[in-house]
């Protein structure tokens, strides 16, 4: 199914590129001009990220409730939060982030250029999760 959305006023178009699903939930994967849109579901129990970004990201929990982990890749500090929706989680370049569903929960993040580093101590635990399931 492919669903392009214009916008009359500046012509752009909000495009739907693919959907994945696994044992987490789905990814909806849209395009927006030159952004890249994802929106996320995690299913409770379940976990997303295990990574970082060298560049600063956004993530925008507009349904649920997560555990959210995030570690400074360079100091090892890290902090967890309770977050419950609508909130915005803003990571900080080369900071680890972890979120894990305490409800079944809604995200999306917007970028132009997706890269991401696996973190080896969050990863773990997205990958333990979804085999425990």
């Amino acid at each position: 199914m492919n669903v392009v959305i214009t916008l009359v006023n500046n012509m752009k178009e909000l495009t739907f590129e693919k959907e994945i699903e696994d044992s987490r939930g789905k990814i909806l994967f849209l395009s927006y001009g030159n952004k890249k849109i994802n929106l996320i579901e995690i299913r409770k129990g379940f976990a997303r990220g295990g990574h970082f970004h060298k560049t600063a990201t956004s993530h925008f929990l507009i349904k649920g409730k997560i555990e959210y982990h995030e570690e400074n890749t360079i100091t090892n500090e890290e902090k967890i939060l309770i977050v419950e929706a609508p909130g915005i989680l803003d990571v900080p370049a080369n900071h680890a982030h972890l979120l894990i569903g305490l409800d079944n929960s809604l995200f999306f993040e917007f970028f132009e250029k997706y890269e991401a580093v696996n973190f080896p101590k969050y990863r773990n635990i997205v990958e333990n999760k979804m085999n425990q399931k």
